[in-house]
């Protein structure tokens, strides 16, 4: 049950981080590679973030 909480949560967390709409940029001052780079940290920090759910969420039912 645990796990699926907290797939869930990672789920819910890439959702957000994907929804976020991002600046927009002429298409000529767009460094493609900065773009993917930025994609990955957003993608990283939203997988943190329900890691992070997860496991306060074990811990509470730990208690």
């Amino acid at each position: 049950m645990a796990r699926a909480k907290a797939r869930k949560a990672a789920q819910q967390a890439e959702a957000q981080a994907e929804s976020t709409p991002e600046p927009i940029v002429e298409a000529e001052d767009v460094d493609p590679k900065k773009t993917a780079v930025a994609a990955a940290v957003a993608r990283a920090k939203a997988r943190k973030a329900a890691q992070q759910a997860a496991k306060e969420q074990q811990n509470i039912e730990e208690d």
